[in-house]
């Protein structure tokens, strides 16, 4: 299952930075804008496609040089702004992932427009085998559905995703890294990775550290009779 969106990358895209990769394709992100550059932004957006880049800090010093132009992470997650609302300090935006997409060349403010803006291209793997996907599909299935990791509240939804036969396997990957994998070095991981039997080998690993983790709380539920577990 698939939703058609077009996208112009002959034009540069407005770019909202961040510490983290909190967008991944076939989520959704509810974001707060309120910086005056970025509202900006936003209601330029509206006027137009509706699209902007949610792009990454290179390092930490974007700390120390937030209000210049601190270097960015090269792929971000081109979303569509598919949800906004004005509130008194600026917007609440819901912002749907559309594709990775790499940045070709940074378009820096000038003028009177106050945000940074890039060019970019989308980040294209392979083509995966259909045989291929049928095994990463049964995996996926066996992991969620027979071990404690179906006893996670997010992965109910997951399920309820895999049950429609409609959702191909690359975009049931998607959701399911988007739903279960939290730390935001492996979700910028997830995201730059261009093919599916990339992405798939990494939700994998995550996958089986999860389940791990829940092991051995288990075990130590048995042994202790109580037991708090972090799950991250």
């Amino acid at each position: 299952m698939s939703t058609s969106v077009r996208v112009n990358f002959n034009l540069p895209v407005p770019l909202f930075p961040l510490p983290e990769a909190i967008l991944l394709p076939q989520s959704v992100a509810p974001i707060h804008i309120f910086e005056p550059r970025y509202c900006q932004m936003i209601e330029d957006t509206l006027d137009r496609a509706g699209q902007i880049g949610l792009a990454c800090f290179a390092d930490n010093s974007w700390r120390d040089q937030y209000e210049d132009t601190p270097a960015l992470r090269p792929v971000v997650c081109l979303g569509q702004i598919v949800q906004h609302e004005r509130v008194s300090d600026g917007y609440q935006v819901v912002l749907h992932g559309i594709c990775r997409a790499r940045i070709i060349s940074m378009v820096e403010p000038a003028g009177d427009v106050l945000y940074r803006a890039a060019n970019l291209r989308p980040l294209l793997g392979d083509e995966p085998e259909e045989a291929e996907m049928e095994l990463l599909r049964s995996e996926l299935e066996s992991l969620l559905c027979d071990t404690d990791l179906r006893k996670m509240e997010s992965v109910t939804m997951v399920l309820k995703c895999m049950e429609n036969q409609q959702v191909d396997t690359p975009t049931l990957l998607e959701i399911v890294a988007a739903a279960l994998v939290h730390d935001s070095s492996l979700r910028y991981e997830i995201l730059a990775e261009a093919s599916v039997s990339g992405r798939a080998d990494l939700v994998r690993d995550e996958l089986l550290r999860l389940e791990h983790l829940l092991l051995l709380a288990f075990r130590q539920h048995r042994a202790d009779g109580d037991y708090h577990v972090s799950i991250n």
